[in-house]
Parts: structure tokens; C-alpha cells; sequence
């Protein structure tokens, strides 16, 4: 059914950085399973811009960061889970196990344990908008090197496809990491890691590189998020592959453990996620992977697809790999071709990009009386 907010607006519109949707507001029952069902206010679009919509594979998006970025109270999925979700425990909680392949899933309630190589690192959510925690310091190979001082933020995202940060962060990242463009010390490359207290979330190189028959780059994309907001990183998909995330409202925290994929054990595990000496600002906690599982939780499949979907997938406008691409690659190597990141096999220098300190705008619209 229709519905309008107290102020009587009945309608908005609202502007991304990639497009932009009209519609009104609707109020409906929301089922995510036959088990998990709730009143829901939502936007049903009515218009919306031709990019990036018309290539999209999915009909809808679901934002679940905090009341911050919402249209306002009662238009928060996530708080609604949290205040309807009729579980025992858990029921602030959700999490991602992302793949390459069709196994990825949402679990709403929890997470599965069977999907977690490692214990969880939790680290406090610092400003309630994104998802947003503190990392002390950036490692290689374990070793802080002093470029945060304790003040670095990230947004976990997992609606970014790809590895961002401040330009000039970037720029010292790539020249410390020193990747040659024809692969030569692809094995020499360091572990690039996330200092979280006394814990560092690692990711290697096949995480933070792109590598092909064209060569190789270092993927981490420059993105300057001005205002409050920023600066910023911004972990999408490659970490969240790496990463089983856990996104806790209750506490505010997120946390993290190692993705357990085929021939992840124990062993390849604690290189990922790994403990260093000393004291450190940041503060975090650690569980057991089956303290907290919820065997009431609900889990979803998730497609393994984003801008392009298949059609992408198949038709990669690079020189194949040696080994077949997985879709995330290919789609990410689209994405950097069309901004001029990718030209004719060659590198070219990356443009810089910019972000104003809110990702999209709001316009409310009231009805005719």
C-alpha cells in the first residue's frame, strides 16, 4: 500500500553516483525467506536513468548501512530485522561469504560456522553511517609502516566491487608495493595487511593485483571522499572474498574471519589473519567461529553477478588469461576500460576520482492536495 512519511511527503527521488530512480513510498510485507517475514517501507521506482540500470541483472537494492544514509526512521532494512526477527540470538546480526564462483550467500540472523577458517576479529564500528571501523596501520608482510598513526578509516562495503583509497595513500601504497607491469616479481610481492590492534587482516597478492596476459597492476583504485565522510578506504569484493564479514547493530562492530574456500586450512588461515606485538589504540575483541553461530539464522544464495552479469562475464574485452577469468575480474576489468583505466592491453595512468562527502541526494516530494 501507499504511504507517506509524517511531513506528508509521499514520494523522492534520489541521485547515485552512477544513476538516478524516482518513485513513491510503499509499505508492504517483506519476506527474505518463508521464515523471515516483516512490514517493510520501501521506494517503488517508477523511473530510473538508463546507465547503469538498464545492465543491472538485479531489480532492486537493498541498503543496509545505518539509519544515517536512510530516508528516515521505519525506511531501515536492517533495524527492522533487528527489532522483528523472531531468533533466539544473532538477530542484529547478518554476514557475507562472498566466492568467485555461484556458492556466495547473505545469512540474516548469523553467520554459518562451517564457512569460517578462523576465529572472528571484531573492530568497532567508529562512525554509525557505513560501516565504517579504524585500522591502526597498513603492514606488509606483518611489519607496520607507519602511514596511519591509528587515524585511517574503511568503509566495508559490499556494494563495491573493487579495493579503494585516498589518492595519496594510493600513490605511496603502489610505489612501496612496486609491481612491475610484466609480472616479473609477482612472487615477490609483499602481503599488503590492515592492522586492527594486535591483529592484521591480510590480503596476498592475487587479492590486491590484477594479472593477466596483458600484465599486471596493482588494483587498489584512488578515491577521494571529501566532508566529513573522508578521507576514506573502501574494501569491496576482493576483501570481502578473503573475508568472511560479520555486521553486528547491537555492539556496533563488524567482524572478520577467513573465508574458508577450497584448500583453506588452519595453516593458510593464521597467515591471513595475524597477530603482531604491542600496544595499539584500536580496540577489539576476538570469538570463537562457533560461539556465536545461530543455527536459526537464515541463509540466501547470492547470484554471482553485478554490473554486466553474464553477459560480461563471457565477453572480457582484455586478451584472456592463461587460466579462465573469473566473472568478478572480468566485470572489473570492464568497469576500469570504460573509465580509461585499461586501453588496448596497455596501462595507462589511472584518473583521479572524486567523490563528494555524500554518495547520492535525496529530493522528498509532497502530494498535491
Amino acid at each position: 500500500s501507499r504511504w507517506s512519511r509524517r511531513r506528508g511527503e509521499r514520494s523522492s527521488d534520489i541521485t547515485f553516483g552512477t544513476g538516478e530512480i524516482a518513485g513513491d513510498f510503499y509499505k508492504d510485507n517483506l519476506c527474505i525467506s518463508e521464515k523471515l517475514c516483516f512490514d517493510a517501507n520501501f521506494i517503488a521506482a517508477d523511473s530510473m536513468s538508463t546507465q547503469p540500470f538498464s545492465v543491472v541483472p538485479f531489480d532492486g537494492i537493498m541498503g543496509m548501512g545505518f539509519e544515517d544514509l536512510s530516508m528516515g526512521a521505519g525506511f531501515n532494512i536492517v533495524d527492522d530485522l533487528q527489532k522483528r526477527m523472531h531468533v533466539p540470538r544473532g538477530g542484529g546480526q547478518f554476514s557475507f561469504y562472498m566466492t568467485d564462483g555461484e556458492d556466495s550467500e547473505v545469512t540474516f540472523g548469523g553467520y554459518r560456522a562451517e564457512h569460517l577458517a578462523s576465529d572472528i576479529v571484531w573492530a568497532p564500528v567508529t562512525a554509525q553511517s557505513w560501516w565504517q571501523i579504524a585500522i591502526d596501520d597498513i603492514t606488509f608482510n606483518n611489519q607496520p609502516k607507519g602511514l596511519c598513526n591509528g587515524q585511517c578509516q574503511v568503509a566495508v562495503d559490499t556494494g563495491t566491487s573493487m579495493l579503494t583509497g585516498p589518492s595519496e595513500m594510493v600513490d605511496r601504497l603502489q610505489s612501496m608495493v612496486n609491481p612491475r607491469d610484466d609480472c616479473s616479481n609477482f612472487h615477490e610481492l609483499p602481503t599488503l595487511g590492515f592492522q586492527i590492534g594486535s591483529m592484521v587482516l591480510n590480503l596476498r597478492p592475487d587479492d590486491y593485483m590484477e594479472k593477466s596476459a596483458a600484465g599486471c597492476f596493482f588494483s587498489l583504485m584512488a578515491l577521494d571522499v571529501s566532508g566529513p565522510k573522508g578521507p576514506i578506504f573502501i574494501f569491496g569484493d576482493p576483501f570481502l572474498r578473503r573475508f568472511v564479514t560479520i555486521y553486528d547493530r547491537s555492539k556496533p562492530a563488524v567482524g572478520f574471519a577467513v573465508a574458508r574456500h577450497n584448500g583453506t586450512d588452519e595453516a593458510s588461515a593464521s597467515e591471513v589473519i595475524a597477530r603482531i606485538g604491542g600496544d595499539y589504540p584500536s580496540a577489539t575483541s576476538s570469538s570463537s567461529k562457533s560461539e556465536a553461530a545461530n543455527p536459526f539464522a537464515v541463509s540466501l544464495h547470492l547470484d554471482a553477478g553485478a554490473v554486466g552479469g553474464a553477459q560480461a562475464a563471457a565477453a572480457p574485452t582484455t586478451p584472456p588469461a592463461a587460466t579462465p577469468m573469473p566473472a568478478w575480474r572480468a566485470r572489473l576489468q570492464q568497469a576500469r576500460e570504460r573509465s580509461g583505466l585499461w586501453r588496448e592491453g596497455s596501462f595507462v595512468q589511472k584518473p583521479r576520482q572524486h567523490a563528494e562527502s555524500e554518495l547520492f541526494s535525496v529530493n522528498l516530494h509532497r502530494e498535491s492536495k
